[in-house]
């Protein structure tokens, strides 16, 4: 599988606004796109929002970027925003359970993101996700409210990972035990978290495909 992550900052409107934009219309597109796995809105707070979406093929990722791009451009009205970053990868490990099925709507969805940015100094990304497939995936996936997770490598030696959680105090929880698996259990990989940020998830949408572990 293979993830498009987009950051973004709102120029005119609200995040709220345009999340209900895109439940109407863009998570209903996109969804239905080629090889589509799963998409989710994650409001981060003060003007700031994140979409994930992943894709079986990179074609559909990429393929993802360029509907979004062009959806963006057809609905700047009165809700305008500007894109800050962008980043995309295979996905190494995954775990999700039947929740994520469920779609998320704005003003009834409670599920919170938490995403981890890492770099990868002189080590191998294979045997590191090899170890995060091996000790760390099904611990996270045993922690209360546990919704979704994916490892991704998006090249030059950065690792992403990506936790959704039904509260946002176990979305945290998953940071703090990603600390202490990276402290502890990483000592001979030359790792450093570079970032962390999450919000709630305005609106989401999955297929069943989204449920097959990925292993490295």
């Amino acid at each position: 599988m293979f993830a498009s992550i987009r950051r973004c900052r709102m120029h005119t409107g609200s995040v709220d606004e345009l999340a209900r934009r895109v439940d109407e219309g863009f998570a209903e597109e996109i969804s239905a796109q080629p090889g589509f796995v799963s998409y989710e809105f994650v409001d981060c707070g003060d003007g700031e929002f994140m979409t994930v979406s992943i894709f079986d093929f990179a074609t559909g990722a990429r393929s993802s970027r360029e509907l979004a791009l062009r959806w963006a451009k057809e609905h700047r009205h009165d809700v305008d925003f500007i894109r800050t970053e962008a980043l995309h990868g295979e996905i190494y490990v995954s775990r999700a359970n039947v929740d994520m099925l469920e779609a998320g709507h704005v003003g009834t969805a409670r599920k919170f993101a938490s995403v981890r940015r890492y770099s990868l100094r002189d080590a191998s990304v294979a045997a590191l996700m090899r170890k995060v497939d091996e000790a760390f995936a099904d611990r996270i996936q045993a922690l209360g409210g546990f919704e979704a997770y994916h490892a991704l490598a998006c090249g030059l030696g950065e690792i992403l990972t990506v936790s959704l959680f039904r509260d946002q105090s176990s979305a945290e929880a998953s940071d703090d035990l990603a600390l202490q698996f990276v402290g502890q259990e990483l000592a001979g990989f030359d790792i450093e978290r570079s970032s962390v940020i999450g919000g709630e998830v305005l609106v989401s949408r999955a297929v069943v495909k989204l449920l097959e572990p990925a292993h490295t």
